[in-house]
């Protein structure tokens, strides 16, 4: 991978601040505005190895009805990539309990998360119920342990994609560049933003959250009412698994004509739900 440039190497004090006293970072965060100083406030965390690049075609979508706030996830975007995390999902949300008490908002508001970000909005929401008055969860990447998993098909393909995972992560020839590479090949790929500083962030939320994820568990504790949008195109997640979480309380399905990335026609079909 080679090495870090002069811009992502950890300071001294950084690292003994947030390293030996673990203290959390404030993460990279945009107001995008919008709404009227009484209505709701959505902040919207993006997905694996993206930005909050991740919603520029919804927020425009929805800054008449709501204050849009956007958070790099930490390792990603214009965040803190500190090399020494794990990027465990406590990790994540105690970078962004603290993010988002730095906004002093005074209402509970909406959470919306997209792939990577769904499954740590969902945590958040399960942990922090007081903070969200809705949660709302695109593409997440629904992998429940294959034993509970009783469609054949379902199952061989959840399978799948954990065995894709670890072979990104555990074999040392398969570099950022290698994937960026493949990416213009592989379209389950093109959503990804890889380079040397998130090239770790990436592999290590990839397991700690997405292989050894817990939705599944935090959705029936989250006592917030529950909207799943997913694409019938999309290339990782699986149908069978999200369906399932229509059995819990409080969930709405909407499946959509789409395929992972949220793209015009993704946005527009999100922001009809969240502003009717």
């Amino acid at each position: 991978m080679g090495e870090l440039d002069e811009n992502t190497k950890p300071k001294p004090l950084d690292i003994f601040w947030h390293r030996y006293l673990r203290r959390p970072y404030k993460l990279s965060t945009y107001d995008h505005g919008g709404g009227q100083p009484d209505q709701p406030v959505i902040i919207l965390l993006h997905g694996l190895a993206s930005s909050s690049a991740n919603w520029d075609p919804l927020i425009p979508l929805l800054k008449a009805k709501y204050r849009c706030i956007s958070i790099d996830l930490v390792g990603f975007g214009n965040s803190p990539k500190p090399q020494w995390y794990k990027y465990t999902m406590e990790e994540h949300i105690r970078d962004i309990r603290r993010t988002i008490r730095s906004l002093k908002l005074d209402e509970p508001f909406i959470l919306a998360g997209h792939s990577l970000g769904s499954l740590i909005a969902t945590r958040y929401a399960r942990i922090l119920p007081k903070h969200v008055q809705r949660l709302v969860l695109l593409s997440p990447p629904v992998y429940a342990p294959l034993g509970r998993i009783a469609d054949r098909r379902a199952r061989q393909r959840t399978s799948m994609y954990l065995q894709a995972y670890r072979f990104l992560r555990t074999h040392k020839r398969v570099t950022a560049e290698n994937v960026l590479r493949l990416s213009r090949i592989v379209p389950p790929m093109k959503f990804l933003v890889l380079n040397r500083a998130t090239w770790l962030p990436f592999i290590r939320s990839l397991e700690q959250c997405i292989e050894n994820q817990t939705i599944i568990e935090d959705i029936v504790k989250v006592k917030a009412p529950i909207d799943i949008f997913y694409g019938i195109f999309d290339e990782v997640v699986v149908p069978y698994n999200i369906k399932q979480l229509a059995k819990l309380r409080d969930v709405t399905l909407y499946p959509l004509k789409v395929n992972h990335i949220v793209g015009k026609r993704y946005a527009v079909a999100v922001a009809k739900v969240l502003t009717s």
